[in-house]
């Protein structure tokens, strides 16, 4: 049975392209890969909607940068040409998302001869369907489903809710110490660390004892956010109050902050929606498994971070 690893081990080229890099979940998968380029594969291709502080970073760490859209299927299938893996990062992005198809990054590969196949969707996606920035995860999944038989080597990796968000409220908590989300104080969630998600994904696509398969990648807890800020308590030296706020006022805050786009904050909209219906409380121990090791804790995450969410000694209005 074919893995990642032997498909990149007899291909000249050893070429993996990731999509939706212009995300945080994206680049931080790409960057992984980047790490490591020069040992079982020589390129990493970044495809990207909007070109953003993140995509300018991957070119300079040395990635092949390419302009992709939901729209333009022929582009999607030049690009998937150059790679033998593709990692499918929904383009969250992309002002189609929501509305066109985005299932053409999953046919695309098929159109394209991509030997290699891996979907990134959410833990759940089947009940979120309902939600119009979630529902195309489950719509990549069954477009998965269709196209899995003509590749040679197919994985999809659900991944439940990344702590990394909360840097998206760090100047909330440094100056009023407060974490103010709309998700119930009694929601649980088993969230990972990216960093961990994209060491995981990096070992999945090149060590030859895991199988292409289905990963439901958490971490290795259930908390609420109340149990997030007092642990960020501990991390910063001051007390954090968890406060629960409107949707709207939460976007209100995100548009304020200007950092991500309007697609990326109704995303964020609802996936909080879906922790506060317990939709990604699951736990599992696929991530450890991949790493061989336990994942970070939250605890662990915010003491490694904690400059991020205390007060700057300059101005603290400045983004980071």
């Amino acid at each position: 049975m074919a893995t990642f690893a032997s498909i990149l081990d007899m291909s000249s080229r050893k070429s993996i392209l990731v999509t939706g890099c212009d995300t945080y979940p994206g680049y931080m998968i790409a960057r992984e890969l980047l790490k490591h380029s020069g040992k079982c594969f020589k390129e990493v291709h970044a495809g990207y909607f909007k070109e953003d502080k993140l995509v300018k970073l991957l070119k300079h760490e040395g990635a092949h940068c390419v302009k992709l859209s939901i729209s333009d299927e022929k582009t999607i299938c030049d690009a998937y040409g150059k790679a033998d893996v593709v990692v499918v990062v929904p383009p969250v992005s992309d002002t189609h998302w929501g509305k066109g198809d985005c299932c053409v990054y999953l046919h695309a590969a098929v159109k394209a001869n991509v030997k290699g196949l891996v979907l990134c969707s959410k833990i759940n996606a089947s009940k979120m369907r309902d939600m119009k920035m979630l529902a195309p995860f489950y719509a990549m999944e069954e477009a998965l489903s269709q196209v899995k038989d003509q590749i040679k080597c197919v994985s999809m990796v659900r991944c439940s809710l990344d702590i990394d968000l909360l840097w998206l409220f760090r100047h909330e908590i440094a100056k009023e110490h407060t974490l103010c989300l709309p998700v119930n104080k009694d929601a649980k969630f088993a969230s990972l660390v990216m960093e961990d998600g994209a060491r995981g994904l990096y070992n999945m696509l090149t060590h030859a004892q895991f199988p292409a398969g289905i990963y439901e990648l958490t971490g290795p807890e259930k908390l609420t956010f109340v149990d997030v800020a007092h642990k960020a308590s501990s991390a910063v030296g001051k007390k954090i109050e968890y406060e629960h706020i409107s949707r709207k006022d939460m976007e209100h805050y995100l548009h304020r902050q200007g950092e991500i786009c309007e697609n990326e904050i109704c995303f964020i909209g609802d996936l909080f929606e879906a922790v506060s219906k317990n939709l990604l409380c699951e736990q599992t121990d696929d991530l450890k498994r991949l790493l061989s090791h336990e994942p970070t804790t939250v605890k662990k995450f915010l003491e490694k971070n904690s400059k991020d969410f205390k007060p700057r000694s300059d101005d603290a209005n400045d983004a980071d």
